[in-house]
């Protein structure tokens, strides 16, 4: 049997057997949380339609990951023949995504209110629940995210685009995730973080597979796919077992939901050890494919069945708002030791730190130095990182104001200062020589550090416009009261601030070539330009009037919460002010120093690196 033959016979079977669950939870699921019985049509419907969604998804998503990293583009940029017709493929299957996901508006609505399918559609009364309801609005997102990949496929001829196209998928892939399951209530947090990583993992691992099988199993592509599987296989299984945690608590075992997360659970674990062990057997692979679709119909079901954690049970404002309380002000011994770790970026700082280590012991394997400087910044970074999102300042970060602008200012400036000071894209050039085969690591690097994306983000006014502007654009618009009650919301500020902040740092102190190098002069006025801007951004938190984060679109969120250490919001803001201004300008300082001593040891030409690695430093060309 064919790879193509074999996922639509087992796509045939998981709709079947997902339309029997479905059948046989009948109306328990809807009358459970208060609503009508929509009728068959909807609750058989629904998780039907979401099963198709998710296999469209992975589809698009595997083959743009096909594309990316299972082939060599040319040396114009061009896409490889194998790369091209993929991406053709992604176009196809991103279409079917997009219809998919219109015709789960109207399902989604049905099911989210409790009403019949042919109610809904009635064009005033869909508007309506569309307006009401979040999760036909997330379904409409990615119909449009999903129609940009499908149009962007029969557009794009380059690998840059493709990336793009790729990020978009993955994005298309959230919106739902975000107004599901554990997006309310206790431990809303940890579920919807694990989410984000568990379902891309899950699409790609099985997206990867099924390209890999209709592009033919040569060994590069087997040994890059073996190990892609591997990772998405503990990924799953790391955020799996946050989700069951924290949906399925012990003592919930036995309920529907808890069961087929169960089942769910054990197959998951069973498929990956046995991909250990099996994967280079020919028969393996259909076994893996077929298990996958059936992993992906007891997704599709999980998200039809009632969380148990949530029912008959009453819980406090703090943890219906943040997922979880607080037990007091935030002092200093809180702060260092009220930990609650993020599942999306603790383990993305923790590997980000072991991958650098790794680095730099294959460096010094090669007889060459690695500076202690730089690894002890990288990791610096990291730590940064880790504790702005996972310590007790993370934790209060949602609740109050001022430990959220604490933690803002953690992550847009003193950790990417750090992290450019690392130098990761000139450790991976001195750690990883140049390929014949398939892209590996530096070739993506590269490849995105020369695009013209990066090109243009990395323009000095462009860079400073986001650098400086973005915290005036997030806080004095509006766009903070609507994002604060939301946990996504909220991950997405920290990454942005992140991605912001490294990009701005790394042209001005990067040990890292950047795409448009600077003269020293030139790094100092762009830093000397972000100054007053930031001082500004400070002296205005410190003296308007408005609550921020506490407005209409927020539900008055601080207000709300009424914490009992908080009585006075307006003195909160004023203290996120404060730390704004001296977090802020004090990083700026000490960038201020090492740029300083980077001109001094450039001018006395008497840097203590290799001359190899000071080459990679200054031109981004490694001693090839």
């Amino acid at each position: 049997m064919s790879p193509r033959a074999a996922a639509a016979t087992g796509l045939v079977l998981a709709c079947a057997a997902l339309a029997v669950l479905s059948a046989l939870a009948g109306a328990g699921p809807y009358h459970a949380v208060g609503n009508a019985d929509p009728g068959a049509l909807v609750s058989i419907g629904a998780p039907v339609l979401r099963l198709l969604a998710d296999v469209a998804a992975a589809l698009t998503v595997g083959a743009l990951v096909f594309t990316g990293m299972f082939t060599r583009p040319q040396q114009t940029g061009l896409l490889s023949g194998p790369g091209y017709a993929e991406l053709r493929i992604a176009g196809r299957a991103a279409t079917a995504w997009a219809v998919i996901a219109v015709l789960l508006v109207p399902w989604s609505a049905a099911a989210t209110a409790g009403l019949p399918l042919g109610t809904v559609l009635d064009p005033a009364a869909l508007v309506g629940l569309i307006g009401a309801s979040e999760e036909p609005r997330a379904w409409l997102v990615t119909a449009v995210a999903a129609a940009v990949v499908a149009v962007g496929s029969r557009l794009v001829l380059r690998w840059h685009p493709a990336l793009l196209l790729l990020g978009t998928a993955v994005f298309a892939v959230l919106p739902p995730l975000v107004t599901g399951h554990g997006s309310g209530d206790m431990g809303h947090d940890l579920a919807l973080a694990a989410l984000v990583v568990h379902v891309p993992a899950a699409a790609i691992w099985f997206g990867g597979l099924f390209a890999v099988l209709r592009r033919g199993r040569t060994p590069e592509h087997l040994a890059r796919y073996a190990r892609l599987a591997t990772g998405c296989w503990l990924v799953l299984i790391g955020s799996g077992l946050v989700l069951g945690l924290v949906l399925a608590p012990p003592g919930q075992w036995l309920s529907g939901y808890g069961l087929v997360l169960a089942v769910k659970t054990v197959f998951a674990i069973a498929l990956g050890a046995a991909g250990l062990r099996l994967r280079r057997r020919a028969r393996f692979w259909r076994a893996e494919l077929l298990t996958l679709l059936g992993l992906f119909a007891l997704s599709a079901d999980l998200t039809h069945l009632s969380v148990p954690a949530v029912l008959g049970r009453a819980a406090t404002t703090t943890q219906a708002m943040l997922g979880y309380d607080l037990a007091g002000p935030p002092t200093v011994l809180r702060l260092l030791t009220e930990w609650r770790i993020d599942p999306l970026f603790a383990p993305l700082a923790i590997l980000l730190a072991l991958a650098y280590l790794a680095g730099v012991r294959r460096v010094r394997g090669y007889g060459q130095p690695w500076p202690a400087g730089r690894t002890a910044a990288w990791l610096a970074g990291c730590a940064v990182v880790l504790v702005a999102t996972s310590s007790g300042l993370g934790r209060y970060a949602a609740a109050m104001f001022s430990m959220h602008m604490a933690a803002h200012m953690l992550l847009s400036m003193l950790a990417p200062a750090l992290l450019v000071l690392g130098g990761p894209l000139t450790l991976v050039r001195t750690a990883r020589p140049v390929g014949t085969g398939l892209p590996g690591l530096r070739d993506w690097l590269d490849l995105v550090r020369d695009s013209t994306l990066v090109r243009a983000l990395t323009h000095p006014f462009v860079v400073l416009v986001l650098f400086a502007g973005s915290p005036f654009a997030l806080y004095f618009t509006g766009l903070f009261d609507a994002a604060a009650r939301f946990h996504w919301a909220h991950l997405a500020i920290d990454a942005w601030f992140l991605g912001v902040g490294y990009l701005f740092l790394w042209p001005v102190i990067g040990v890292d070539a950047a795409p448009r190098p600077l003269p020293n002069a030139a790094r100092l006025g762009l830093l000397l330009a972000a100054m007053p801007a930031d001082i500004l951004f400070g002296a205005v938190v410190l003296g308007t009037s408005r609550l921020i984060g506490n407005g209409v679109a927020s539900a008055q969120m601080y207000s709300a919460l009424a914490l009992p250490w908080v009585p006075d919001l307006h003195a909160d803001q004023r203290l996120a002010g404060l730390l704004a201004l001296v977090v802020g300008e004090l990083t700026l300082l000490v960038v201020l120093g090492a740029l300083i001593g980077r001109w001094a040891r450039v001018d006395a030409d008497d840097e203590p690196e290799l001359t190899g690695l000071t080459l990679t430093a200054r031109t981004g060309r490694g001693q090839e």
